[in-house]
């Protein structure tokens, strides 16, 4: 068998993959097994902790050793970065030891350079490794998933070597780079520092600045914002360099132009008369839109194609999205559903493949449960560990007694089958809930996913319901599959399933089909039954952690939460007595939260 592995470790998002035979095999990412958030830190001293517990993982579900591999596909270029660097005037304010600092990055390579020795270290065997082009790998994963064997391709995230922004045109099984904007010129930077000027976690936490723009004015800061990124006639952006001092890691050029950062003590301002954090959210969010639309535009007069795939941080920007399938510049789009780093170990394993042997196979997501699968009985050793056995039922009488909790207001965890890729739990670690009522989101905010008010649900619906209750935009369909498009709500939603709606009217939704979620499908049917809603608040099986990856975590979550049930693979767990709140009834504590 020919294989090859793909890893991420440059940044975060650690993760690996397996291309046997030209065809993805599995896409592990480290933190499910860590359990660590995001796998390590961005930083020059953490470059060489790379993804072993993933590497192993992905390598057994595939039925192969490390000496079964080709090479391994690495998704940076240490000497792509050196040139891009040579000769480049310092970043004011940089440490010397850090990112952008002349020993920082002699470092950074450096530690980049050890990896094929650290692998053969712990493996027992040396492998070769090859360097892909950071950005050509998150091309390649946006490519060769995607539904087209022409498509256009549009990869922005922070940096990569050098470059923030890149696009090009894949075809005929190949992927060829066409453009780019090079650093500072950053809109995922402008991201981070938002996410920080906020008091949020940079790589983490930027989902949380979308849901929180939903509640604020775009004109407050819109001037503002544009002094940081400015979009230019030709569909690109520019940066000012006295406000994008990205590098750093501080948020002077922000405070200049919004004021103060919020400090961890201080509530999120959402509401009320001075919505200063909501509105900078917002200012944000529309400049986000109008960049992104910028670069569609220019993509598409350059390369005449009808569709569009995405990846890159900036790509699980679920608004941008929306808006995007709306403005009809491109007939059709794809949103790769790892978009974020963790995704290149799949793309950086293409790309190899594409060099060493031709091109790969190229084959359509039409769900994204590959990650890897749990080894055999490893529920049931993991119920015993613990004491535990759950009643053993078959699939129509599972999915039947889930229903009966569900549409008695209970909180269940599901758990099934290989897990997703990706930041969105899409029916195998999620947590399952009735969106008939605003309690549920408020008792899930509080009680389960302690998190902010403000941060919306998305529903699960069966593909043959969506139009009922949602506008979906031809191009939006893909996206909606994997929850990464949001779309304008219809007077139906706002009736029925008033908890899985954002503030704006907008909600994410995931569509589903029989042949990919047979078992949600039925689902949904049988809580309609009772219900007459067929849609459930779908969020990820969690807690301020990692997507609860094996058995193990699972149990673990679910025993520390006020979940009130748990489906795993054939058993039904239901804690007794149960911690319900009522709908309708549940009210915060005060001085609760933000």
């Amino acid at each position: 068998m020919k294989a090859i592995l793909g890893i991420n470790a440059v940044f975060h998002d650690s993760s690996a993959a397996v291309l046997a035979e030209g065809r993805l095999s599995v896409l592990a990412e480290e933190e499910r097994y860590s359990r660590v958030r995001g796998a390590k830190r961005a930083a020059v001293d953490a470059t060489a902790d790379l993804p072993y517990r993933a590497v192993s993982r992905a390598l057994e579900a595939a039925g192969l050793s490390f000496a079964d591999l080709d090479c391994v596909a690495y998704s940076f270029d240490p000497e792509l970065r050196r040139r891009a660097l040579e000769g480049a005037p310092a970043d004011p304010g940089v440490p010397e030891d850090g990112y952008g600092g002349r020993r920082g990055e002699k470092r950074f390579r450096e530690l980049i350079l050890q990896t094929e020795e650290l692998l053969a270290v712990r493996y027992g065997r040396r492998v070769p490794v090859v360097f892909i082009p950071h950005h050509e790998a998150h091309m390649a994963s946006a490519y060769y998933s995607c539904p087209w064997d022409e498509a256009a391709l549009l990869a922005v995230d922070g940096i990569g070597e050098q470059d923030t922004c890149v696009w090009g045109l894949g075809r005929a099984g190949r992927v060829e780079r066409t453009g780019s904007i090079g650093y500072h010129h950053s809109l995922g930077f402008l991201w981070e520092s938002m996410t920080r000027w906020l008091g949020l976690q940079a790589n983490q936490d930027e989902g949380t600045v979308m849901a929180l723009a939903a509640y604020g004015d775009p004109a407050r800061f819109r001037e503002a914002l544009r002094r940081v990124l400015r979009p230019e006639p030709d569909g690109t952006f520019r940066a000012d360099p006295a406000f994008a001092r990205f590098r750093s890691g501080d948020v002077a050029g922000l405070e200049s132009l919004l004021g103060p950062k919020r400090e961890a003590a201080v509530p999120i301002v959402f509401a009320g008369t001075d919505r200063r954090h909501a509105d900078a959210a917002a200012s944000l969010q529309e400049l986000t839109e109008e960049l992104i639309l910028g670069l569609a535009g220019k993509l598409c007069k350059d390369t005449g194609s009808a569709n569009l795939a995405l990846a890159g941080g900036v790509a699980l920007n679920c608004q941008a999205n929306g808006a995007l399938a709306r403005s009809g510049i491109f007939e059709r789009l794809w949103v790769f559903p790892a978009a974020k780093d963790c995704g290149t170990a799949f793309g950086a394993a293409a790309m190899a493949w594409l060099k060493r042997r031709g091109p790969p196979v190229r084959e359509e997501w039409r769900h994204a449960f590959l990650g890897a699968p749990d080894k055999a009985g490893s529920a049931e050793l993991a119920l015993s560990a613990r004491g535990l056995k759950g009643e053993a039922l078959g699939p129509r009488a599972l999915v039947e007694k889930a229903a009966d909790l569900l549409a008695s207001g209970k909180i269940v965890a599901w758990y099934e089958g290989a897990m997703e890729v990706g930041p969105r739990a899409l029916g195998h670690r999620s947590l399952l809930a009735d969106p008939r009522s605003d309690a549920m989101k408020r008792r899930l905010n509080e009680r389960i996913k302690h998190r902010q008010p403000f941060r919306p649900y998305g529903p699960v619906l069966r593909e043959e319901d969506a139009d009922r209750f949602f506008e979906i935009p031809e191009a939006a369909r893909l996206p909606c599959r994997f929850m990464l498009a949001a779309v304008r709500a219809r007077a139906q939603a706002y009736e029925s399933i008033p908890a899985a709606l954002h503030a704006d009217g907008t909600a994410r939704p995931q569509l589903i089909g029989a042949r990919e979620h047979p078992r949600l499908h039925a689902l949904l049917g049988a809580f309609e039954k009772r219900t007459g809603v067929p849609a459930l608040l779908n969020t990820s099986f969690n807690d301020r952690e990692p997507i609860v990856g094996v058995p193990e975590d699972a149990l673990a979550t679910y025993l520390r939460t006020e979940v009130d049930a748990l489906v795993m693979e054939e058993r039904l767990l239901v804690k007794t007595p149960s911690a319900l709140i009522p709908l309708g009834t549940y009210a915060p504590p005060r001085g609760g939260g933000a």
